[in-house]
């Protein structure tokens, strides 16, 4: 089964289908100490307002009628919810957009909140894509992690989710965890591949100010990682995912051939997307903006009629351009240095020259005529690589 549950209208000459839909939904068990998003605990009260507000945002988007090629439900632990009430916002969604046939339907899943009903349920109503936050299949690291799921619960929803029906799956590790040897990062590889997801997601362990992280931190209770070693895990991981077929087509994912996440290229990519719910950013006509992170503004404006932002602004062209080259530069197949300065307006080759040339001298970028992409060696270093463009 593919989305064909969602209201998707033919296809027509008119239609972009060329919009990303994400969808914010806030709530999870219990937040985890690393984590800066806006989620946290809630009663069966606050969900339903909180769903209604939602549905209420979609239908009076004034873009209705724009094609869609992508939904993706994150949080939070969107999977949270019951069926009926996901159903009911992915409805909405397909009642506003023109949603393309066969379009990518993620949602994003932890281990102990998912079963096998469930699972089929959610493939019922039109999900397609499964994003599994699993993190680690080693209990200490996941306890420290503040995880609600053990090893054991994240091994058996791989096998519910492929008993569901979803054959495209991708599943979370983290590396650079304070107390987890090269030894353990290996392991947790090996039993990843192994269970042949056809995509990844491998993210280094970032401590956030404002987390339960940050704060034990600035206490001096909770230790630096140590970054050789961290590096050591990343090298490691672009050759382990390499040997077994993947590709790493952006610094921090890997896929199988032709099972990249299309929702997230929307935003490597630079394209225009659309954000809805609490602290949603949205990106269309050259403007962003993001919704307020107040859940009770949030309630209170929507039942105005109106969502507060929190930040709204169209970039000038050459800031444009150099976060343009930004996102770009993440992903594999790098950037064209035609493409980018016909899109903005401005010659990015003579804007740039002496930042390209330090960059390959550095053997941090390399250069096929028209291209530009990050080498192995930038990779590890792609943060300050990029910020040198903006």
């Amino acid at each position: 089964m593919t989305s064909a549950n969602l209201p998707v209208r033919p296809t027509s000459k008119a239609d972009t289908g060329d919009l990303g839909i994400y969808i914010h939904i806030p709530f999870c068990v219990r937040k985890c100490p690393y984590c800066d998003f806006v989620t946290g605990p809630a009663g069966e009260q606050e969900r339903e307002a909180y769903i209604a507000a939602l549905i209420s945002e979609i239908r009076g988007n004034p873009s209705r009628g724009a094609g869609a090629k992508t939904v993706y439900f994150g949080g939070g632990t969107p999977s949270e919810l019951n069926t009926g009430q996901l159903e009911s916002v992915l409805r909405a969604v397909g009642d506003v957009f023109e949603i393309e046939p066969g379009a990518e339907c993620t949602i994003e899943c932890n281990p102990g909140t998912v079963d096998l009903p469930k699972l089929r349920r959610l493939r019922g109503v039109g999900f397609n894509r499964i994003s599994l936050g699993v993190q680690s299949f080693k209990d200490p690291l996941l306890s420290f992690l503040g995880r609600i799921h053990n090893a054991a619960e994240a091994r058996q929803a791989f096998h519910w989710i492929r008993e569901a029906g979803f054959d495209n799956l991708t599943a979370d590790l983290i590396f650079g965890i304070p107390g987890q040897s090269l030894g353990d990062w290996r392991e947790d590889l090996e039993e990843l591949l192994a269970l042949r997801p056809e995509h990844l997601s491998l993210y280094c362990l970032t401590i956030e100010a404002k987390t339960e992280f940050g704060r034990l931190k600035e206490l001096g209770r909770l230790s630096d990682i140590d970054e050789d070693l961290a590096a050591g895990m990343f090298e490691l991981a672009m050759d382990m995912t390499a040997d077994a077929g993947y590709s790493q087509y952006e610094i921090s994912n890997y896929a199988l051939p032709g099972r990249e996440s299309r929702h997230n290229l929307v935003y490597w990519r630079n394209e225009p997307y659309l954000g809805f719910g609490l602290s949603a950013a949205s990106y269309l006509n050259g403007a962003r903006w993001t919704n307020t992170a107040s859940r009770a503004d949030y309630l209170e404006q929507n039942r105005r009629g109106s969502v507060v932002r929190c930040g709204e602004e169209r970039l000038e062209p050459r800031r444009a351009l150099g976060e343009e080259i930004m996102l770009r530069l993440r992903l594999s197949e790098g950037f064209s240095i035609t493409g980018v300065s016909r899109r903005w307006g401005i010659d990015a080759e003579q804007l740039y020259e002496h930042t390209l040339l330090d960059l390959e001298e550095d053997r941090l970028v390399e250069r096929d005529e028209d291209t530009v992409r990050l080498t192995r060696r930038g990779r590890l270093v792609a943060s300050s690589v990029c910020a040198q463009f903006l």
